[in-house]
């Protein structure tokens, strides 16, 4: 690996403190502006939204620029983005901000990912995957306790400054240490989005779409279902919250390593295997009701470790399929992605009121199984990278 890894995993730091740090200091901004609390959480709203629509036009837009001048100029707009927020007066100010924040992380994350899984040598690309996704792992761990632990101290801005301060050591070292970046070669838009009709393309991008709601499913219900297992209360709660967090950045690092040892295919059939037995052991423990808390820390951990292991072989199956499309494909990824943790919310509030908290972990078990089988039973194979593509062009680079 290369230190040009360096700069894209704190990018995804940036962004994933700068995306939810907003739920943490939802409260000052409400009063700072005269508004609900509902309407301050328009803040996360939009940007998700923006991101997800921004992301695979942006990726098609710029298809033909550098990518390393992209990076650069799309992390000075994030910068500049959150600068503005600190000075914002004007709720609608503050949320124009968003939006260009929205657009700027939608315009790098893919590249972010595309560059991991092309640039180094084929077997470290799921390591390199691995890192980028635990880059965004530590932001929920780390970077927003810390945003809004700083932002209660010293006022909501202080925590847009601090994000702010993370995008600086990015451009720092994008400027720095990202190596020469060119646009992929001078295939046509059809083209280039032509792996998107196949069958394997859809295959990952749903893949991809179930994982994360289920994950996101578990975590914005993890209360009720962790009360119903063990009467588990909210500082038990923050506790499986840190250990989940922490398991799932040590998750993506294994999860490419190992990848590349075993192969994505099987890597999924491992992780997945984990998670459905995590899940229907989480079941069994809803039904019995007085699980002890450190058994429930423990499943906790294992879950998070399956659903880390998953993500890194994913994004390299998706990648090996993508042929020059890989930065069309990311930026789906990307938006599916999005679009799954909504989902996921929303699925599980409707599981929660209908059937209670044992159908939540049935339900991840059941989509899980089914990711499964959409790899296993995908009709196609990896598709070579262009001779021009960096995969096989930087390889020294790596």
């Amino acid at each position: 690996m290369g230190l040009w890894l360096i700069p894209l995993v704190l990018a995804m730091f940036a962004f994933g403190t700068g995306d939810f740090i907003v739920a943490g200091i939802l409260r000052e901004i409400a009063a700072e502006f005269d508004i609900s609390e509902a309407l301050a959480g328009q803040l996360v709203t939009v940007y998700s939204v923006v991101y997800a629509v921004a992301a695979p036009l942006m990726a098609v837009l710029a298809a033909r620029w550098s990518r390393r001048l992209i990076m650069i100029g799309g992390m000075s707009l994030f910068v500049i983005s959150n600068v503005v927020a600190t000075v914002s007066t004007i709720y609608a100010v503050l949320m124009a901000t968003r939006v260009t924040s929205a657009i700027a992380a939608a315009a790098i994350t893919p590249l972010c990912f595309s560059t991991a899984g092309t640039l180094p040598p084929e077997d470290k690309r799921g390591k390199a995957l691995g890192f980028i996704g635990g880059g965004l792992m530590l932001a929920m761990v780390l970077g927003v306790p810390l945003g809004t632990w700083i932002g209660g101290r010293h006022g909501w801005q202080a925590a847009f400054w601090f994000v702010a301060g993370i995008g600086v050591l990015v451009l720092i070292g994008m400027i720095f240490l990202l190596p020469p970046l060119p646009a992929g070669d001078d295939a046509t838009l059809s083209a280039r989005l032509k792996p998107l009709t196949k069958g394997s393309i859809l295959r990952g991008l749903s893949c991809m779409l179930l994982v994360s709601a289920g994950g996101m499913m578990m975590m914005t219900y993890i209360a009720p279902v962790m009360y119903a297992a063990g009467r588990v209360t909210t500082d038990g709660i923050a506790v499986l919250f840190l250990a989940a967090g922490l398991a799932g950045v040590v998750a993506t690092v294994i999860g490419g390593a190992g990848a590349d040892r075993l192969g994505p295919i099987r890597m999924v059939i491992l992780g997945a295997s984990l998670l459905m037995a995590s899940m229907l052991t989480l079941s069994a423990m809803v039904g019995w009701g007085a699980t002890p808390l450190a058994l429930l820390v423990v499943l906790a951990v294992v879950w998070s470790l399956a659903i880390g292991t998953l993500n890194p072989p994913l994004q390299v199956w998706l990648i090996s399929r993508s042929g020059p499309a890989a930065n069309e494909v990311m930026a789906l990824n990307s938006s599916v992605t999005y679009l799954g943790t909504s989902a996921g919310g929303v699925i599980g509030g409707l599981l929660l009121a209908q059937w209670g908290p044992i159908s939540l972990p049935l339900v991840a078990a059941a989509e899980v199984a089914i990711v499964v089988a959409l790899l296993l039973t995908a009709p196609d194979r990896a598709v070579p990278a262009p001779a021009d593509q960096p995969a096989t062009a930087a390889t020294g680079a790596a």
